[in-house]
Order: C-alpha cells, then structure tokens, then sequence
C-alpha cells in the first residue's frame, strides 16, 4: 500500500493485509461449518470469532485505500442484498448479513472522510453539508438496525468507523491531531468498539477479542497478491457449497424451508 504523498506506510507488525483476509476466511469457514452441522461443538464458534473483528478492520482499511469508493460501495451492497434475500427468504424475514453491515460502515466513513477533508480546506459551508450527510448516514443506519436483523447490530455497523476516527494522514493535521495520527490510537479505538460489540451480543462473542493479537501485528501493507475481490468470491462461494453439502444430507429441511 502506498499513502497519496507516495510514502510506505510505516511497519508496525509482520501481518499483511492478505494474511489477516485469510485467517478470517478460515475462522469464517470454520464457524460456519459449526453452526450448520455440529452445533454442539463450541469450539467451532469460538474459533469463529476471529473472522468478523479481522473483516471489519481490513475492510476499514479498504476505506481507506481504495480510489473508487463509490464502485467499492456498489459491490459490497450489491453481494449483500443478493445473500440477504436468501437468509430473509429461508427465515421469513428480513435478515442482513455482514456485508449490508460493512456498507452501512462505508456510508459512514466516507461522509467522515468528507467532514474532515472540507474542514481542513476551511470551507465552512461544505462542512456544514458534509455533518450533515454524515449525521444522516449514522440516522440511517440506526433505523435500518432497528427495523431489520442487521448481523452484530449498530454496534457491529460502527466497529470499522473506529478505525478511522483518530485517523488524519490525509488531512495535513498538526499538534494534537497529528499525534493522535497513529497506528497504535487505532487499534486502541478497534479495540473499544469490539468491546462494545461483545457487551451488546454477549456469552461466546467475548472470544472476537482474541483477534486483536492479529490486528496489533498488522505491518501496513496489503501483501503482494491482489485478493481485492478474493472475499466477495469466497464469501457466497463457501455459502454455496456448505447449502449444496446440507442439502444433500438434509433434503427434507430444504424442501419445507422451500415449501415443496
């Protein structure tokens, strides 16, 4: 990864932003497996816990790296609502999943970004606008948790903006501001909203915090493969072939959940 001054972020740890996408893909895959075939077995669950606290913070730093917000955005609602109208569909009703969350994330962080970048180009009018948008993305996704099943809940909807909320690299900050601008406040915010995250859901959610061990060895960078969309693909691809695997061992439960 490379800041707009062209400038190496600075080497905190020795996991890439690859490394951290992969071990939650493989505490997703484990948890789920879990959850669909051995209920029973918690240790499946805890293990499972490392994925959403990893996604969401190299997806709040996918905020802030990629160019193309907006195509971002689009992608990540778009793969959202498609596997949202299947868990609402088999539930009966309206269920978000992660991805829903995250774009609610995005909404608000990009409207962030805006406020801070109209304030210190002083210009006090855009700034106004841009509070604004920004008090209208948190109002939204209040409501929209309020309304409907959001996966982890308003709690789960802020946990990326955390990530973002001390960060000024962009913005030429001075004094206190700049020295606020570090990895370490970060982190020091991801871990606060995980903490929230765990006291609003309770019981096994506690264990989402033995990912911060890999969140605090992260070194800054992406990692040499580009594995921008490996997520999205590997995100409906396990719910693909875990439905197919259950649907064969359990036809019954398919056909009544599809009314056959």
């Amino acid at each position: 990864m490379i800041e707009e001054n062209g400038q190496q972020p600075q080497i905190y740890g020795f996991f890439s932003g690859n490394i951290l996408k992969l071990v939650a893909c493989a505490a997703m895959l484990t948890d789920h497996i879990g959850m669909i075939f051995f209920p029973s077995v918690v240790l499946l669950r805890i293990i499972g816990r490392l994925a959403m606290p990893l996604f969401a913070f190299t997806v709040a730093e996918g905020f802030y790296y990629t160019r193309r917000k907006t195509v971002h955005l689009i992608v990540m609602l778009a793969i959202g609502a498609a596997v949202s109208a299947v868990f609402s569909f088999a539930e009966k009703r309206l269920h978000f999943d992660i991805l829903i969350t995250f774009s609610l994330s995005a909404l608000i962080v990009y409207a962030l970004h805006n406020l801070k970048r109209c304030a210190f180009d002083r210009k006090g009018a855009d700034a106004a606008v841009a509070a604004f948008a920004l008090a209208a993305a948190v109002e939204l996704a209040i409501f929209v948790c309020l309304n409907a099943k959001v996966e982890y809940g308003i709690a789960g909807v802020m946990l990326p903006v955390t990530v973002r909320l001390t960060d000024f690299r962009r913005y030429g900050a001075q004094g206190i501001l700049a020295a606020a601008d570090n990895f370490p406040a970060r982190v020091a915010c991801f871990t606060l909203g995980l903490c929230a995250v765990s006291f609003s859901l309770g019981s096994v959610q506690w264990f989402c915090l033995f990912a911060m061990p890999f969140v605090a060895m992260y070194n800054g960078k992406r990692g040499k493969a580009r594995l921008k969309y490996f997520f999205y693909i590997f995100y409906v691809g396990h719910f693909i072939l875990l439905g197919a695997v259950y649907a064969a061992i359990h036809p019954d439960a398919v056909q009544a959940v599809l009314g056959i």
